[in-house]
């Protein structure tokens, strides 16, 4: 979960049936209320003066989505859709391009002194924040106490520990100290949960109440399970976004979003079930994109709960799963199975260290037997239903497959809200989950395995060997070391199998035509409606 943690809903193709459980029935039942939310954005979009592009900008755009926001602290934001959306009002010191490099952002320029223990940074000048205040190294200062104040519960706590201290030479400077070379830090400082908040407002205690970014877009309004709703900042540094108002709006069912796109009510339809995408094809007013994301699914495992606390029996559970049948069977083989890392410049065998084959039904069972479950258990599963669209049948699927070595997946449906804070809370066997992934390992696996990590609990697991690589990684810049070393670490996290990693799926935008400069990105954030035209 960048921690983007998302499950959600999908029918897996088992046959000519319909599939018989909890899962299915709620996506049938919620159908008439998609339908009626197409309905009324079909009418609104009739009365509107102008939904699309044209020669003098674009007044009013529309992105449709099956889920919508679960809070307004980007220091905080868990959830993909609320990151996608905060991650365009606030702005990081930082940011990664397409292709993963970093790029400057709130700073225009940085320095790491030689011997690795002192980042300077230069803020860009005339940034102004929202609401009118000028934006100063004071402002940054007092976003990275926050965030490494304990008490605030930051998701990026855990990868910014390094940093020891912040002066604020003068307004336009910013000097931190580390406590060790931190070889990550950049990408930790270019995420969303990084964000830099204002300062007044952290005084006031109003961050999560009152928006005020330095980002393309300014906050409007926010109707809870129907729509977001932003508006362009016109003293942004980057230039106004052509985009005037931009909404965000929540349509519960795909095949809902897929009938407004051929209506033209939306500009962008954002689509995680690949049978939707493929029904959609490209033609009729809109083109489908795919990309290829850097987030994984994975079947968590709570090892600090019942049998799971045992290796060999997670290691059962690694082993019985055929990663390719859950793959075809919930995204049609749409994306690749994957190890833990799924960082482009980091790439290793998927399994290796599982002491099976994937697949090994008997491997599975002995190890079972050896750990004294040869009768199986029972594992308390929370599948989450808002933010996309294959994990009810990756669910079904897992279900299926783990049951034949008498492990019984028993699946608790969640709407996305208190499947975060369950999952937060650990408070699950398993979970069925989307998990955001990263250009650098670190990024990762840091905040779930790295000694006080920020999500050591849905973590699963406190493992010594895990802590002890995520910091040599972290600590050299050299990159064929750190290669060394990520290796060892993709190694050892799938035979310690604190989870199941499964497959690196793909996401699809639905995009009108006539929309120019939308550019879909490996990290699922949607800055390049900052640059629609």
């Amino acid at each position: 979960m960048t921690a983007r943690t998302a499950p959600g809903r999908g029918t897996a193709r088992t046959g000519t049936n319909p599939p018989r459980n909890p899962i299915a029935r709620r996506r049938r039942l919620g159908t008439g209320l998609a339908a009626a939310a197409v309905a009324l954005t079909l009418g609104l979009a009739a009365c509107s003066p102008s939904n699309g592009s044209s020669s003098g900008g674009v007044s009013a755009f529309t992105v449709a989505r099956t889920g919508d926001i679960d809070k307004l602290d980007p220091q905080l934001a868990t959830a993909f859709q609320t990151q996608q959306t905060l991650g365009l009002v606030y702005s990081s010191l930082v940011k990664t391009g397409n292709d993963g490099s970093i790029q400057p952002d709130l700073a225009t320029k940085w320095t790491l002194a030689p011997d690795n223990l002192t980042l300077t940074l230069t803020l860009r000048s005339g940034v102004t924040w929202q609401d009118g205040s000028p934006f100063t190294s004071a402002d940054v200062k007092a976003s990275l106490e926050r965030i490494l104040d304990q008490a605030t519960g930051a998701v990026a706590r855990s990868n910014l520990t390094v940093i020891s201290g912040v002066d604020t030479p003068d307004a336009a400077t910013v000097v931190l100290h580390l406590s060790k070379p931190a070889a990550a830090l950049l990408y930790s400082l270019a995420t969303v949960n990084a964000s830099i908040v204002s300062a007044k407002d952290i005084a006031a205690g109003t961050v999560g109440k009152t928006l005020h970014g330095t980002g393309p877009f300014a906050w409007k309004q926010w109707d809870q399970g129907q729509q977001v709703v932003l508006t362009s900042n016109r003293t942004y540094y980057g230039g106004a976004p052509a985009i005037g108002t931009l909404t965000f709006r929540v349509i519960p069912d795909e095949a809902s979003i897929l009938s407004g796109m051929k209506a033209g009510a939306f500009q962008i339809g954002q689509i995680s079930d690949p049978a939707i995408a493929q029904q959609a094809g490209s033609g009729g007013g809109f083109d489908l994109v795919k990309q290829p994301a850097l987030s994984y699914h994975t079947l968590m495992l709570n090892g600090r709960r019942g049998p799971l606390q045992n290796q060999q029996v997670r290691q059962a559970i690694a082993c019985a799963v055929d990663r390719d049948q859950v793959l075809k069977t919930a995204a049609y083989g749409d994306g690749k199975v994957t190890g833990p890392i799924t960082s482009p410049a980091y790439q290793y065998p998927p399994t290796d260290g599982l002491p099976c084959t994937p697949g090994d039904l008997d491997r599975a069972k002995e190890l079972l037997s050896s750990a004294g479950y040869a009768k199986g258990f029972t594992l308390n599963t929370i599948v989450e239903t808002g933010e996309y669209a294959t994990a009810g049948a990756e669910a079904q699927n897992l279900q299926a497959q783990l049951a034949k070595i008498g492990v019984n997946l028993q699946l608790r449906q969640l709407p996305t809200s208190p499947y975060v804070q369950a999952w937060l809370a650990a408070d699950y066997d398993a979970a069925v989950a989307l998990n955001g992934g990263s250009y650098d390992p670190y990024l990762m696996y840091g905040r779930y395995f790295a000694t006080g990590g920020s999500l050591s609990k849905p973590g699963g697991i406190e493992s010594p060997k895990l802590a002890d690589l995520l910091a040599q990684g972290n600590a050299t810049n050299d990159e064929v070391r750190r290669k060394a070393v990520y290796g060892d670490l993709q190694k050892e996290l799938t035979a310690q199998a604190p989870w199941v990693w499964m497959f690196r799926s793909d996401d699809y935008y639905l995009v009108k035509s006539g929309v120019n400069g939308f550019a879909p990105r490996p990290d699922e954030l949607l800055t390049s409606l900052a640059t629609v035209k």
